[in-house]
């Protein structure tokens, strides 16, 4: 009667020692797969940071190349340390007016030495020097209404928004086109064709030449009205059979030149 009682203390004992065990199996699983989950989420984290730190450096690559394209493409913006060129337009007996040209001295070191020469000799070599086309910017200049073409009714004229002139002389005949070509914006002053001493001003911006004339200096900008108003208000000659049409003023214009003070 008295070994009945220790036999279900053993019972009890060993039930909960199996107890015990299962308890800490589940505990150590438990720790396990929370232990798996930290390092998945932990290497996913790592992962994303290193994808978008990838990206941020691809972004940066990207738009570093953009800003590179486009500062390339960017024509020379004038400034206060470039030489003025003051050309001296004779448009009647009694009236002369003046253009200021800020030239392009670094970019265009053999147009700048050529012109420091002409100014030298002007008084023997000026053969003449003229402004002698004038072309107006027709309403429709760039309207996608037209064709986008530069003749034939399309929409980069005839007339073609430019004045035109040249340095016309006994012993230059050609410049030597330097590499500066940005696209052709109104009031740059740029070499006419790929050789020669004809130059032009235009009066709006010429996508359609794309990047072929060597600019070489900007007129100021409170300039450009006085050639906007030539175009408008001399008389002008079309020249309908040359290929292409030009037109010219109907009394060109001599012109003097001086370096006026870098300021």
């Amino acid at each position: 009667m008295k070994i009945e009682p220790r036999r279900r203390r053993r019972r009890k004992s060993a039930d909960n020692s199996f107890l015990l065990q299962i308890a800490w199996w589940i505990f150590l699983a438990t720790v396990c797969a929370l232990l798996f989950v930290w390092i998945g989420t932990a290497l996913h984290f790592l992962s994303s940071d290193g994808d978008r730190s990838r990206s941020g450096l691809r972004d940066d690559a990207s738009s570093g190349q953009k800003q590179q394209l486009q500062q390339q493409q960017q024509p020379s913006a004038p400034d206060n340390r470039q030489p003025i060129l003051a050309l001296e337009l004779a448009v009647d007996t009694d009236t002369n007016i003046t253009i200021r040209i800020r030239i392009l001295s670094d970019e265009c070191p053999e147009a700048y030495e050529f012109i420091k020469w002409m100014i030298k000799n002007q008084a023997t070599e000026c053969k003449p020097c003229t402004i002698y086309r004038g072309e107006p910017m027709p309403s429709y200049w760039g309207s996608e209404d037209y064709p986008d073409r530069w003749d034939n009714g399309g929409r980069w004229g005839p007339p073609y928004a430019l004045v035109q002139g040249g340095f016309v002389n006994t012993q230059i005949k050609d410049i030597e086109r330097e590499k500066h070509n940005p696209p052709v914006k109104r009031g740059m002053v740029a070499w006419a064709g790929a050789k020669g001493i004809h130059f032009f001003v235009a009066l709006a911006d010429h996508p359609e030449w794309g990047t072929f004339h060597t600019v070489w200096g900007h007129v100021f900008e409170e300039d450009m009205p006085l050639l906007d108003a030539l175009v408008k208000e001399r008389p002008l000659k079309v020249l309908e059979h040359n290929n292409p049409v030009v037109t010219n003023f109907v009394d060109p214009m001599s012109f003097g030149m001086q370096l006026m003070e870098v300021g």
